[in-house]
């Protein structure tokens, strides 16, 4: 083999290793740059018998002082509030329904991930305007038993 071509071959190899790590990684579904992420506090317990429409439990406590910003610098200034939902769909069928609201006066860049079960799932909200709400809708199709579900929001310019 002529040195021309060893060291050609030798120059791709070494970029290639340079390469791996960038071809390895991943954001886990996240599309933005993230500066914030907190749980949300509306946990929901499904419990999908055989057969039949799952019966959706939760639990929330509100009070008339409660303004909860999340990802929020000064709470004068606003923030975001994720309220998640959950209707059933039919046996074994629940829709999970993520709004964002955007309360400050920045535009915003957001994801939920849903943690069902033991499992995280990310889901892409977009974009928020200042003052606007977006909001994705989850389709989940559950085994029957009990299933635990939770969300977290993660938040980019």
């Amino acid at each position: 083999m002529p040195s021309a071509l060893r060291s050609r071959l030798a120059l791709f190899a070494l970029l290639g290793a340079f390469l791996i790590p960038i071809g390895m990684s991943s954001l886990r579904g996240l599309t933005h740059v993230l500066t914030c992420k907190e749980s949300a506090e509306t946990p929901f317990t499904l419990i999908t018998p055989e057969g039949l429409e799952p019966q959706l439990l939760s639990s929330t406590r509100i009070s008339k002082e409660d303004e909860a910003f999340l990802c929020a610098d000064d709470e004068a200034e606003g923030g975001l509030s994720l309220n998640m939902g959950a209707r059933a769909e039919g046996p074994g069928k629940v829709s999970m329904i993520l709004p964002i609201t955007n309360s400050s006066k920045y535009l915003w860049q957001g994801t939920v991930t849903l943690v069902v079960g033991g499992t995280s799932i990310p889901v892409d909200i977009g974009e928020i305007p200042a003052g606007q709400t977006r909001q994705e809708v989850v389709p989940l199709n559950l085994d029957s038993g009990t299933l635990e579900v939770s969300g977290s929001l993660l938040i980019g310019p």
